[in-house]
């Protein structure tokens, strides 16, 4: 029972370390091809575009990496680029598509609220292994951010169910279900379609399939944490 535990927690933080790196690291030659092979795995499991990750370039061209250097930038550092949506809760909650200000405004309350949550488990987006110019941008409603410490919490749970401590697991477990219901599921959906809207490809399916995933594992930790309280009462 533990040790299946501890392997669905492991298989959830890798999947969030996944998804957080995509958007928290510069794209290289020596990178992609495994992210293009573990993004295509899970693709497959959350059901969007299946079987295959279509980013409108041959996977073999050699040029593929550069241009998605070129994309990484207009999409998340360049605001007149065309393509720029600012990666941040803030900005995405309230997206308006087809507007003068699609955008909401920086470090909201919203963002206040994240700042909290990781200071109340000790969590530093700063010292995370990121491309460097985010280290300077003080912003923790970052995608990238709020994915890295999904992955954080379940690493948490993984420790509790390692020590056969429920309990502590189902800590883990509640922080994680709030932290998705209040935060990530809010506004991913709209993170997703301001890339479709703007830059169709593969940063786009890339925050479709993060959207996918965190509705489906939250339904998974609503039941996990219902049953665990339940065994505590």
């Amino acid at each position: 029972m533990f040790e299946d535990k501890v392997m669905n927690a492991q298989s959830r933080e890798n999947i969030y370390t996944l998804l957080a790196s995509i958007f928290l690291q510069e794209p290289t030659a020596s990178q992609f091809p495994q992210y293009i092979e573990a993004l295509r795995d899970l693709l497959k499991e959350v059901g969007t575009y299946p079987g295959k990750v279509d980013v409108g370039i041959p996977e073999d061209d050699d040029a593929f990496v550069e241009r998605l250097r070129q994309d990484y930038f207009d999409c998340f550092f360049v605001p007149m680029s065309g393509k720029y949506v600012p990666p941040y809760e803030s900005a995405l909650l309230n997206y308006r598509a087809g507007e003068r200000k699609p955008f909401g405004i920086l470090n909201s309350m919203e963002a206040s609220h994240v700042a909290a949550c990781y200071a109340a488990v000790n969590f530093h987006p700063q010292m995370l292994h990121v491309f460097a110019p985010l280290k300077d941008i003080h912003l923790p409603d970052h995608v990238g951010f709020e994915l890295a410490f999904m992955a954080m919490l379940c690493a948490a749970e993984q420790v509790a169910w390692d020590k056969k401590n429920p309990v502590e697991a189902l800590k883990w477990q509640t922080f994680e279900l709030q932290f998705l219901r209040e935060h990530l599921s809010q506004w991913l959906e709209n993170f997703a379609q301001a890339l479709l809207d703007l830059a169709p490809g593969y940063y786009a399916q890339a925050a479709r399939t993060a959207e996918n995933w965190v509705a489906l594992d939250l339904l998974e930790i609503e039941t996990n944490v219902k049953q665990g309280e339940m065994k505590e009462h």
